[in-house]
């Protein structure tokens, strides 16, 4: 096992035949880093997840997500939104680093915070944190930083649940202009 890199424009995605990204730097209080919008305008087949309520499909013909890579954090957020624009769910993976050239991308150290619309926060896939931690591909300090990181997320989210959800839609609607 090792990590995994995930990019800004989603390259590692071979199911992508056709997407329109559009992205931007934003430097405020309230993030600073980079926003974008991918729009899978062709997709050889849907992507399905399982996640804590069942399969959902998160990527097909005319699905957007919207990535916010932060600078200076150890996070990276992508909200999934369906072809008639609902959200489907948010999506944090907890990062090693997230790094910034030409094609933003990050290390993701496999745990992850999922937020369903309007659901409490659920944090998944602490067994491959746990395997990276026994195979040493990430330290303990990593491992820790993980789960302080996730719990962040969760303790943010419940205390600004209004603020999230406004924040999502103010970058949505800006960036599908």
């Amino acid at each position: 096992m090792d990590l995994v890199i995930k990019s800004l424009n989603r390259v590692e995605m071979s199911r992508i035949i056709k997407k329109t990204i559009k992205t931007m730097e934003v430097s405020k209080n309230e993030f600073n880093g980079f926003i974008s919008l991918l729009t899978f305008d062709e997709i050889s087949s849907p992507l399905f997840v399982m996640n804590p309520t069942g399969k959902i499909c998160i990527a097909d013909t005319n699905y957007k997500w919207l990535q916010f890579a932060p600078k200076n954090a150890n996070w990276w957020l992508t909200v999934m939104y369906n072809e008639k624009n609902q959200l489907i769910e948010s999506y944090f993976d907890i990062t090693k680093e997230n790094v910034f050239d030409d094609n933003p991308y990050f290390i993701d150290m496999k745990l992850d915070v999922i937020i369903q619309k309007n659901s409490n926060p659920i944090i998944v896939d602490q067994e491959e944190l746990n395997v990276a931690l026994a195979q040493n591909i990430i330290t303990k300090n990593e491992y820790n930083l993980a789960f302080k990181v996730a719990n962040q997320i969760i303790d943010y989210y419940i205390k600004n649940k209004d603020l999230y959800y406004k924040t999502l839609n103010k970058y949505f609607k800006l960036l599908t202009k």
